[in-house]
């Protein structure tokens, strides 16, 4: 097991590097005598150093989220999913649009500084480091960790508010000028390039792996994070629009250079990175579903490590159906219109399609293996028993809608509150078995994949084909679609321009579905207004027993939320937030939040 799969405290690796020296560990300082100097020259402790680092990074989609969501991950959102719970600022405040400069709080809000002085800091303190403590590659893996660290700390700062101060020296209250620690805020084409410098750094210094070391960053990482800021960059450039001087907006003419570094770095990874798409198991949706569970190193790239027990997340707790709950579950309620994107495995069209080969009496059956590798419907197993989704059970004209006799144990209806709002539970990321798991709080070990060679086939796909290369498009396209299972139109043969445009967004919902990138694709595509303003639906479920004891089921659709979500203008860019203008007044609010 890695380094990084270990540490859990920073105590526990200090511990652990001054009593892996034997001896010599009675040399060293006690733990409350550690002074800045024991830090910088001890390898050990620089890593630990690092490693605080990386957990306040705000990459990881599967931790818990208090307060605004409550076990919500951002994916509820958009239009994939809703917030269970009635009562929390998501389901009230952040889904209906309403909330403003106030509100700079999860699920959005990261100011990263307090990170990024944490990174200039050890870079300068690792350059000056002797060569008694590192040597040439160690020292230069170390210093590419930071450059990576620093790139995504931006990045994640600039998909949130655009441009922001570019601040790359740790500063010093005692020293620093005023007017530098209090910058203005720099170009969102600014940070942008200052994210894709850092990424080239970190791909120079960095190593192909880390042996026994899982969770650190690797060139690679570093690649593809210069393939997804590019192509961030790339949209916002063809598709947003400059204002405040460029404190928001890149100019449309470097969006085809974007575009191509983008393309560039995907091909590169694709062609040198070692990585193959995940494709174990003969069935499809079992494949997909357990690319994100057997923690291979086929396709990821990139993840952030948790431990079972020790050092664990409460994914499991918060989203699995009503009846394997421990305590609250049911957290994500995926959307039917995120079921209804599912293709027909035999025809390739929608449901809705004239000709699809839809069965409404079996409506999730015969389609994109991706949707049960995603989405627990109704009867499929889980942990070792059927999902029972119906609201009520009709005998005879009767209609039983009493819990435990009438409703099924994950259905409407089962319990006042803890069940799906929509009819479907999430599947994706929940750990399986053959009985049920009551997996604890903070007991989830599932490691979250932030990079993977699926994302890197789409980032390229698209943008190629907003190069015009629709040729190459089509080739990068397939092999997502060909390992998904799908049978008709792997290569979006009928499709071309915008309709081939538009067909790979399509997929790219699909096949990264609840990795938080919805949300944020659709607001660098500019369409969040048209894509998140919408009325959330479900699907209510009738379940029908007739006198020799045959089960069928009826289905209707329903409003799922008694508020219609709203995007609007103002949200392609959060605000700034009166707090930190009011700190800094160098700080220009972003438009229509004044």
């Amino acid at each position: 097991m890695g380094t990084m799969k270990r540490i859990n405290l920073i105590l526990a690796i200090i511990t652990l590097a001054f009593f892996s020296c034997g001896d010599d560990f009675l040399n060293e300082p006690p733990l409350d005598q550690l002074t800045e100097s024991n830090v910088w020259s001890d390898k050990a402790l620089t890593d630990s150093y690092l490693f605080q680092i990386y957990e306040n990074m705000p990459w990881d989609y599967l931790k818990d989220f208090d307060g605004a969501g409550f076990g919500n991950q951002r994916d509820a959102l958009s239009d994939l999913a809703m917030g269970t719970y009635a009562w929390t600022q998501n389901y009230n405040e952040f889904r209906p649009g309403l909330w403003g400069t106030a509100d700079n709080r999860w699920p959005m809000d990261w100011w990263g500084y307090f990170n990024i002085y944490k990174m200039n800091y050890a870079i300068e303190n690792i350059e000056l480091a002797g060569s008694d403590v590192y040597i040439d590659e160690e020292r230069n893996n170390r210093l590419g960790e930071l450059y990576f660290l620093r790139a995504f700390a931006y990045f994640e700062m600039a998909k949130r508010y655009g441009g922001v101060p570019i601040i790359l020296e740790a500063q010093n209250p005692d020293t620093t000028p005023e007017d530098e620690l209090f910058p203005s805020r720099n170009t969102e084409k600014e940070v942008y390039d200052q994210v894709l410098a850092d990424t080239q750094l970190a791909f120079d210094l960095l190593p192909n792996n880390w042996p026994g070391e899982i969770g650190r960053a690797s060139k690679w990482a570093a690649k593809a994070l210069e393939s997804r800021a590019a192509l961030y960059a790339a949209s916002i450039a063809k598709y947003g629009t400059v204002q405040l001087n460029g404190l928001v907006g890149i100019p449309s003419s470097d969006a085809d250079s974007y575009y191509q570094t983008s393309l560039n770095a995907s091909n590169k990874i694709i062609a040198e990175g070692g990585f193959t798409l995940f494709d174990k198991y003969p069935n499809k949706a079992d494949n997909y579903a357990n690319l994100f569970l057997d923690e291979t190193e086929d396709e990821t790239i990139f993840r952030k490590i948790w431990l079972p027990f020790e050092k664990g997340h409460s994914y499991d707790l918060h989203n699995v159906p009503w009846s394997y709950r421990v305590d609250w579950g049911s957290s994500l309620s995926p959307t039917k219109q995120l079921i209804d994107s599912y293709e027909m495995l035999d025809t390739g069209l929608l449901p809705n399609e004239p000709g699809s080969g839809f069965d409404e009496n079996n409506p999730w059956e015969n389609r994109d293996p991706r949707l049960k590798g995603t989405i627990l419907t109704n009867n499929d197993i889980f942990q070792g028993s059927p999902v029972e989704s119906w609201y009520g059970t009709e005998r005879a004209g009767d209609i039983d809608t009493e819990p435990f006799t009438g409703v099924g144990k994950d259905g409407f209806g089962v319990t006042t509150t803890d069940f799906s709002q929509t009819g479907f539970y999430v599947r994706k990321y929940l750990e399986d078995g053959s009985s049920p798991l009551f997996i604890k709080e903070f007991f989830s070990g599932t490691d979250c994949i932030l990079f993977r060679l699926g994302e890197i086939y789409l980032n390229a796909a698209e943008a190629a084909i907003e190069l015009g290369l629709e040729g190459s498009a089509r080739d990068l396209i397939e092999p997502v679609r060909t390992r998904a299972g799908l049978q008709q139109n792997l290569r979006f043969q009928a499709q071309s321009g915008t309709e081939l445009r538009d067909k790979i967004r399509h997929e790219r919902k699909l096949e990264l579905a609840f990795e938080d990138q919805r949300y944020w694709d659709v607001r660098r595509w500019r369409i969040a207004t048209e894509a998140l303003s919408i009325q959330v639906e479900g699907v209510k479920i009738l379940r029908h027993i007739d006198v020799f004891g045959t089960e069928t089921f009826t289905y209707e659709t329903f409003d799922a939320a008694p508020l219609e979500s709203n995007f609007y203008e103002r949200h392609y860019y959060l605000p700034i937030g009166q707090d930190r203008r009011t700190n800094n007044n160098k700080l220009l609010e972003n438009p229509l939040y004044n």
